[in-house]
């Protein structure tokens, strides 16, 4: 089973047509994906005790697209809830994205999901993982919304840099990325990936 090969610009507009049906205001921030996940697309949200430790994935999407199975401790304990809300967006966009492939793949339990893993080649994997966290992260994080983010924090960021050497934007990039994660709900990983992927640090000549 091969995933359709979307473009970047094609999976933005997907996560960008998407809030403006489902969030409301379609600025708001940060995004209520889990009531949209239950009372908007109906899907039901499922703890599932172990799923990371047996399969090492923090959630999935029944075939039937009826269901989000979550790790029990993901869904249950408050210190990861910015780690749930990441993986209700992640799973939405195999709904949005996958839907296709998904439906035919007919798995029932925790085996056939890994098989239907397995069936694909390393590459096709790469792109069903990687259309998902692009368009989880532009649902999540608006790129407007980014970039005031980040244009609020410029006289901090000249500060970091005065502090560290030139080549430094790294380090820079991860403090700040902790400085405004929690404004839009997500881990500070998820605000770096998005910086990077939407190549933010040049375009606002930082």
């Amino acid at each position: 089973m091969k995933p359709k090969r979307y473009t970047w610009p094609e999976i933005r507009k997907l996560a960008e047509d998407f809030r403006a049906i489902y969030v409301d205001p379609p600025d708001k921030i940060p995004v209520p994906i889990e009531e949209i996940v239950e009372f908007s697309l109906c899907l039901e949200i499922v703890p599932k005790d172990r799923l990371k430790s047996t399969i090492d994935v923090d959630g999935f999407l029944s075939n039937d697209l009826k269901t989000i199975y979550i790790d029990g401790k993901i869904y249950s304990d408050e210190r990861y809830s910015n780690r749930l809300r990441f993986t209700l967006a992640h799973e939405v966009a195999h709904y949005i994205l996958h839907e296709e492939i998904i439906k035919k793949s007919q798995f029932r339990t925790i085996e056939d999901w890994i098989h239907f893993r397995e069936e694909m080649s390393e590459e096709d994997l790469n792109w069903f993982e990687q259309q998902a966290y692009e368009f989880s992260g532009r649902l999540l994080i608006p790129k407007e919304h980014l970039i005031k983010a980040l244009e609020e924090q410029r006289e901090k960021i000249e500060t970091f840099k005065s502090l560290v050497s030139n080549d430094n934007d790294e380090r820079i990039i991860d403090t700040i990325s902790n400085v405004i994660c929690d404004k839009f709900g997500v881990s500070s990983n998820v605000i770096y990936r998005r910086i990077r992927s939407e190549k933010l640090w040049d375009e606002l000549k930082f």
